[in-house]
C-alpha cells in the first residue's frame, strides 16, 4: 500500500518543468512514483493520487463541500400537467451574504409512483430556457447572461421527452456558480478561496466551479423524495460536458456520468490532439483551468501531434474517466463534430476501460462506437460507451435517447 500523505501535498508536487516526458499516455496501473497498482486497495489509493493530480496540474482545487440551506417551491400541472416542478434556492450560510445562490429546477413526472432516476443537466441559458412554461422563474442571473426568451433551448434539453420516459429533470443555469468571463472574480470562488490550502496559481477555475455547483446540486437531490438516491446521471454539453465529467470523477453518489461532445478538457485525450491543443485552449480559455495547465501547452504546435510539454503531463483525461469506474459512463459525440475530437474521445474510452474490467464489471463492449440507431440495451453496452450521430456540435432529440436507453440498462441494474 502506498502512502499518498506526505509526497502528494500540494507544496511538494513538481512543477511542470521538472516532470519527466512520457511516451504514450500515463498506466492507469502505475503510481506517479511507478510502483504498481496490485489490488483493489492499491486501487483507491491511485484513485485519490488521480484526483489531487488532476487537481493541481488541471482543474484547480475547490473547496470542500460546505453547508448548504435550500428553500423550495412547488408548482404542479407544469408542461401540460405531465410535471411537478421544484425550484430550490441553494445557500450558502458560513460564507458572506452576497454569495452567489444556486437556483435549481427539478422537473419530475406528476404520475410517478416513488422516486425516479434523475438527470442532472447544466445549462447555459437559465432555467426558463429549457421548457416553454411560464412557471419557471427567471432569475436575475438569467436575465443578464441567459437567454431573453422561455424555452429557447426546449429541442436541445428534451425536457418532456425525458418525462415521458419516466425520468426527472434538473437543472442549474451555470453563470449562478461562475459567469464564464476571463476571470474567476464574479462566480462562487472569492467566496470559498480563503478555504483553500493550496499553492498560488492552482486554485479553482470555471469548470471547477461548475462541477462543484452539480455537486451542491446534488447534496439537494438526495435529499428530494421524488429522487432515486442511487440514479442521479450527471450531463452538460461542450464546456459544460467537461464540467459535468469532473464533478462525476470526483463524487462518487452521481450513479451514471454522459458527457456530451466535451473535447479538450473533457473525455478527449490531450496528447496527439490533433484539434484543440492545450496551447489553443488555455490561449483562448485561460479562466476554464487553474493556472498551472498553461505550462503543458507547447505554443510551437499549434495543431500538434505531441509536444514536449504535453508529454510531461502526469495525467490524462482517459484517468478522468478511469475515476468514473466502476459506475457507467456514456459519451455522445457528433460525427461531424471534429473540434471535439470523438476519435481521441474514443481513444480515451479504451485507455480506461482495463480499468473498468479490473474493477469487475465490463468496459467497452466493443472496438467501435455505437451510431445512429444502434440498439443500446444490456446485450450491446458494458459500462463504457461511445454513442455518435451524424451531426455537428449540438443536442437533440436523438442522443437523449441513446442517453436515457443507456440510463435504463444501468439503473435498472441497481
Amino acid at each position: 500500500m502506498v502512502d499518498l500523505s506526505d509526497r502528494l501535498a500540494p507544496a511538494n508536487l513538481p512543477a511542470p518543468s521538472r516532470l519527466e516526458p512520457r511516451s504514450g499516455v500515463p498506466d492507469p496501473f502505475e503510481f506517479f512514483e511507478g510502483h504498481p497498482v496490485e489490488s483493489t486497495d492499491d486501487w483507491e489509493h491511485r484513485r485519490a493520487e488521480l484526483q489531487r493530480l488532476f487537481r493541481h496540474y488541471v482543474y484547480g482545487y475547490a473547496p470542500d463541500a460546505p453547508e448548504i440551506e435550500t428553500s423550495v417551491t412547488e408548482t404542479g400541472d407544469v408542461l401540460d400537467g405531465a410535471a411537478t416542478l421544484r425550484e430550490v434556492t441553494i445557500s450558502f450560510p458560513d460564507v458572506a451574504d452576497d454569495a452567489p445562490d444556486l437556483t435549481l429546477a427539478l422537473f419530475v413526472p406528476a404520475d410517478r409512483d416513488g422516486p425516479v432516476s434523475t438527470v442532472l443537466g447544466l445549462n447555459r441559458e437559465g432555467n426558463h430556457a429549457a421548457v416553454a412554461d411560464d412557471t419557471v422563474t427567471v432569475t436575475e442571473t438569467a436575465r443578464e447572461h441567459g437567454a431573453d426568451g422561455r424555452g429557447a433551448q426546449v429541442d436541445y434539453w428534451c425536457v418532456e421527452y425525458l418525462i415521458e420516459r419516466g425520468y426527472g429533470f434538473a437543472t442549474y443555469h451555470c453563470a449562478d456558480a461562475d459567469p464564464d468571463r476571463d476571470d474567476c472574480t464574479d462566480g462562487l470562488q472569492p467566496h470559498f478561496d480563503d478555504r483553500l490550502d493550496c499553492p498560488p496559481g492552482t486554485e479553482w477555475g470555471t469548470l471547477a466551479a461548475w462541477a462543484w455547483g452539480l455537486q451542491r446540486c446534488v447534496d439537494y437531490l438526495r435529499t428530494d423524495d421524488a429522487v432515486r438516491r442511487d440514479a442521479i446521471a450527471v450531463t452538460g454539453h461542450s464546456r459544460r460536458g467537461k464540467a459535468a465529467l469532473l464533478a462525476g470523477a470526483t463524487d462518487d453518489r452521481v450513479g451514471l456520468v454522459a458527457p456530451h461532445q466535451s473535447g479538450t478538457g473533457g473525455v478527449a485525450l490531450s496528447r496527439e490532439n490533433g484539434q484543440e491543443t492545450v496551447a489553443r485552449i488555455n490561449a483562448t480559455f485561460p479562466h476554464w483551468f487553474n493556472d498551472v495547465f498553461p505550462a503543458f501547452g507547447d505554443a510551437r504546435v499549434a495543431y500538434g501531434a505531441d509536444g514536449e510539454r504535453e508529454a510531461r503531463l502526469p495525467v490524462d483525461q482517459h484517468l478522468l474517466v478511469a475515476l468514473v469506474a466502476p459506475r457507467p459512463l456514456i459519451d455522445t459525440e457528433g460525427a461531424r463534430d471534429y473540434w471535439a475530437n470523438p476519435g481521441r474521445a474514443l481513444d480515451s474510452l479504451e485507455a480506461a476501460s482495463p480499468v473498468y474490467e479490473f474493477l469487475g464489471v465490463e468496459g467497452l463492449a466493443g472496438e467501435d462506437p455505437l451510431y445512429g440507431d444502434d440498439e443500446i440495451s444490456a446485450e450491446t453496452v458494458g459500462h463504457l460507451c461511445q454513442y455518435r450521430r451524424e451531426t455537428e456540435h449540438t443536442l437533440n432529440r436523438g442522443y437523449w435517447t441513446a442517453i436515457l436507453d443507456f440510463a435504463d440498462v444501468h439503473f435498472e441494474e441497481s
